[in-house]
């Protein structure tokens, strides 16, 4: 159902990718749905202070960034290059007749786009099969996925010598940053393989292509190739963007939704309305006892106001909790192409207490513990963040593409550490004059469940080693499959990286 990636990100924030993939529909219905359901609970060392007291809700909203990723079609890289001439050729015909308009450069540019990313992932899956061989098959693999690249590159640079004279800038343009990637993602890969494998015939003709490319980045986009003697800022600056402009199709746009739910509305209503019930009950009463103008009715109407007030943020307190299920603290419109409607993101943040954790959740917290003490005493802080993702019209939204996608999480973790101690503590030893220092550290588990559309749920258990200057490290603990039925304890420990 699912791979998924938890990595730090330099020092401050933690990366979370969960590969997704829907099984295939039968049948052409326009509006059939895909979602999946991702809740992950964090359990904070209570010494770090992170309670419901010192974070809210929108706190955590401005620490929390999400990307929904469509994957390129999985073409296998022989049957990429022969299909390459014919694919080209069409793009060709579309440049061709560009006239200037924006619906043609969309095309051909979104055909480009299209084959450079369906390139990389050729070489990707080319790469890891590679791996996974030995001796002589090997040896075949690692000439074919040379022989394979060359024949795609030079069929490319081909279409783009023979690019028609009347072409419009705006063409060229997108031409040559396409062939700048497909050299990019092409050294990249073949230094891959290299790194991985000892020296053989098919090595050296592999090395002797990368060198080659190596070369045309050099002599033709300069800007993009790193130098030993400089700090390659701008270098890196233009490929992150080179790599944005390419991978653009495949990003579904998230933008927060704006004004409450009607089910807000109606609950906030609701309580206003039983809160307005008593105050002019109240209000009712005293003027049949006292009359209309009284001093009593004065009085019993200001009591009556004052308590109105606080009945009716109880009360709406008390539904907003009995309803939160439905209430998400973020709503989020998915968007493809920047303004169709594609899917809905909604987040929940509520801190829990242990005995209210499901008992899957429960029995994998509980279980590989670094010292047999926390068995008997752990203290800890748990928030429960939960995101659920509905894509509509998924034959239209996967049309082309493979009926998955990634989802990427960030997660800023420095303002957690606020309340972390000094980062060495000086320990005593037997010899007076040598003095050591300990570093502290602090553990954050993170507990996630994965849940798609069919009820198919993946747990998976990781710690982060953070102290006062950030990450340190992120070890793997437990994976384990729950087909639905209550967690047993049966789980696959993971070393430690």
């Amino acid at each position: 159902m699912t791979g998924q990636t938890l990595r730090a990100s330099g020092k401050r924030s933690i990366e979370i990718k969960l590969g997704v993939s829907f099984p295939e529909r039968k049948g052409t219905q326009r509006y059939q749905t895909e979602n999946y359901h991702i809740e992950t609970w964090f359990f904070f060392p209570t010494s770090l202070q992170v309670n419901h007291w010192n974070y809210s809700p929108k706190q955590f909203q401005q620490l929390l960034k999400n990307y929904i990723r469509l994957r390129p079609p999985t073409i296998m890289l022989r049957k990429l290059a022969d299909s390459c001439p014919v694919t080209l050729e069409e793009i060709s015909r579309l440049i061709a007749n560009d006239s200037g308009d924006n619906a043609a450069t969309v095309g051909y540019e979104y055909r480009l786009k299209m084959f450079c990313l369906t390139f990389k992932r050729a070489l990707h899956l080319e790469a890891r099969y590679i791996n996974k061989l030995s001796g002589e098959k090997r040896e075949q693999a690692l000439q074919n996925f040379t022989n394979m690249a060359v024949v795609i590159l030079q069929s490319y640079r081909v279409m783009r010598s023979n690019l028609p004279t009347q072409a419009v800038a705006n063409a060229r343009h997108v031409v040559d940053y396409c062939d700048e990637y497909l050299a990019i993602v092409a050294t990249r890969y073949g230094r891959k393989v290299l790194n991985s494998l000892s020296a053989s015939p098919a090595y050296d003709e592999l090395r002797n292509f990368w060198r080659e490319e190596m070369l045309y980045r050099k002599e033709n986009y300069l800007a993009s190739f790193p130098s030993p003697l400089a700090d390659n800022e701008q270098v890196v600056y233009r490929l992150n963007t080179l790599k944005k402009y390419i991978s653009s199709p495949m990003y579904l746009d998230i933008r927060r939704r704006r004004g409450e739910t009607i089910l807000a509305h109606t609950i906030a209503g609701t309580a206003a309305a039983i809160a307005m019930i008593f105050a002019t009950g109240v209000a009712f009463f005293w003027q049949g006892k006292y009359g209309a103008l009284s001093f009593q009715l004065f009085l019993a109407m200001v009591i009556g106001y004052i308590f109105k007030d606080r009945m009716k943020e109880g009360f709406r307190a008390r539904l907003f909790s009995t309803f939160r299920r439905w209430l998400p603290d973020r709503q989020q419109i998915i968007y493809k192409n920047l303004r169709q409607p594609v899917g809905r993101c909604n987040e929940s943040f509520v801190f829990v207490d242990e005995q209210h954790l499901p008992t899957d959740i429960k029995t994998m917290r509980h279980q590989v513990h670094r010292l047999d003490i926390q068995n008997y005493y752990r203290s800890e802080d748990i928030l429960h963040y939960s995101k659920h993702v509905r894509l509509r019209h998924s034959n239209q939204l996967f049309s082309g593409m493979n009926r998955s996608i990634m989802d990427i999480t960030r997660l800023d973790i420095m303002p957690f550490l606020t309340h972390t101690d000094e980062l060495h503590d000086e320990m005593p030893t037997l010899d007076d004059d040598n003095v050591v220092y300990g570093e502290k550290v602090y553990h954050i588990n993170i507990i996630r469940r994965v849940t798609d559309g069919n009820k198919e749920c993946l747990l998976e258990r990781a710690r982060i080693v953070v102290n006062s200057e950030g990450i340190k490290r992120i070890e793997p603990v437990l994976v384990a499959k729950d087909p639905g039925e209550e967690q047993t304890g049966t789980v696959t420990l993971l070393p430690a990286r």
